[in-house]
């Protein structure tokens, strides 16, 4: 072999060599991964639809752990218990191990869901009458409509914050969050 080819070798050997060590200086440099957030939210919403509460707030900071509330409510627990993550679109640094992640998560249509019971719950008290007990109806008209197949979904963009502490991701709940996973009913 010539002294040409083999310093040409050795040229694109470095060159090779550096184009990979700056991607992997590039990447550190940004923080968290795509995929470690990623990871981390499936585990987090793949929890809470399994009904492992304690287990999904063991993925949060400790002091923000009670923005992930009990779902007190039928509809609650279907909302729960139908959340996916869809995507993360977006991370951004927010200053020494501090992060938000734009996600969309998928999740039932509370808005439709409680208009529809609202109209048939007045279609009932139109051809009958009003009930004697108006709660019990209600309940059952949400029983109906949650029971079913086609059960309305909506995706929902959330801002989640997160925060590394002691080598490790956490999800800082907060009020946006606590409204995303309780279907945005307000």
């Amino acid at each position: 072999m010539s002294k040409k080819r083999i310093l040409l070798l050795f040229a694109a050997a470095g060159l090779i060599l550096a184009v990979i060590l700056g991607v992997y200086f590039y990447r550190s440099s940004l923080g968290i991964s795509r995929e470690t957030v990623a990871s981390l939210l499936t585990d987090y919403t793949e929890k809470i639809a399994a009904g492992e509460l304690d287990a999904a707030r063991a993925l949060m900071t400790e002091e923000t752990r009670q923005f992930l509330r009990d779902p007190g409510t039928t509809l609650g627990e279907t909302v729960y218990r139908n959340l996916k993550l869809k995507s993360v679109d977006s991370i951004y640094t927010e200053g020494s191990g501090n992060y938000a992640a734009d996600v969309i998560m998928t999740l039932p249509d509370t808005l439709k869901i409680t208009t529809k019971a609202g109209l048939l719950f007045g279609e009932k008290v139109e051809a009958e009458g009003p009930s004697d007990d108006p709660d019990r109806a209600i309940a059952e008209i949400y029983e109906e409509i949650l029971s079913r197949d086609d059960l309305p979904m909506i995706d929902s963009y959330c801002v989640i914050r997160l925060e590394t502490r002691n080598g490790s991701l956490f999800i800082r709940g907060d009020e946006n969050l606590q409204k995303t996973l309780e279907g945005n009913l307000n």
